[in-house]
């Protein structure tokens, strides 16, 4: 298997919701004009947690650039990541969303200055069905250490969580070659080993190139749709041919 993973999330942070804020940055930087400098994408959400009934703000207000004041930079939105955008490049840099079903979201930011140039940010929204439910807690990684080096092009990972309701737990792993290009590999994992009466999740990845470094963040969902990652990892393969 070979991993491709160049898409950008946001570093982690509000450890409460587990919501990548970060992990949390995907960019892109476009445009020709080599004599003007790229905008920079930003922006604030509030909430980054609510249901069906939730209006979540948004304030692009914070983009900036060199040459150009804020006030001329335009932004659009794509509420679902999904490479439409379901707004038009706009001088007016808040706006208010509502998602119709339980679920992760990544709202896209493309912010444009007045060259052409463009800088995009995502970061995290999760809806769920139940606001009374609490979040799982962050998951807890056993193997690979962090910045384990000389490992194989299959790797086995395993780590542990739990909720504060106790309730059943899936999982992500999420895969990237830098802490910015993390993407989604494998969902839905529930398998795991009883040790000394604790449930060790795992699964195992191949297709991993040598002499790489790799990154890698868990996340955990419940069944009201709670969603809360973990810290992002590193580890590094070997060299091809070297044990």
């Amino acid at each position: 298997m070979k991993i491709i993973s160049e898409l950008r999330l946001p570093s982690p942070a509000l450890l409460y919701f587990g919501f990548v804020v970060l992990l949390a940055a995907g960019c892109k930087k476009d445009g020709e004009n080599n004599n003007n400098h790229l905008p920079r994408a930003d922006y604030a959400l509030s909430p980054a947690r609510g249901d069906v009934n939730t209006t979540i703000d948004f304030d692009g207000g914070i983009v900036s650039d060199h040459e150009d004041p804020v006030s001329l930079l335009e932004v659009r939105w794509d509420w679902n990541k999904d490479k439409i955008f379901d707004t038009e490049f706009s001088t007016a840099k808040t706006v208010s969303h509502k998602y119709d079903a339980v679920g992760v979201y990544f709202p896209l930011m493309e912010v444009r200055d007045t060259k052409g140039l463009t800088d995009t940010l995502k970061k995290m929204v999760v809806i769920v069905s139940d606001l009374s439910n609490m979040p799982p807690d962050m998951p807890f990684y056993l193997t690979p250490p962090e910045w384990q080096g000389w490992m194989d092009e299959t790797v086995e990972f395993k780590w542990t969580c739990t909720d504060p309701e106790g309730d059943p737990l899936t999982y992500d792993i999420w895969i990237g070659k830098s802490r910015t290009s993390l993407a989604l590999l494998r969902s839905g994992i529930t398998a795991f080993t009883l040790v000394d009466g604790i449930q060790q999740y795992e699964t195992t990845i191949s297709g991993f190139r040598y002499k790489t470094d790799y990154y890698w963040q868990i996340g955990a969902k419940d069944i009201v749709g709670n969603y809360t990652v973990g810290m992002i990892s590193k580890f590094t393969t070997r060299p091809e041919g070297v044990k």
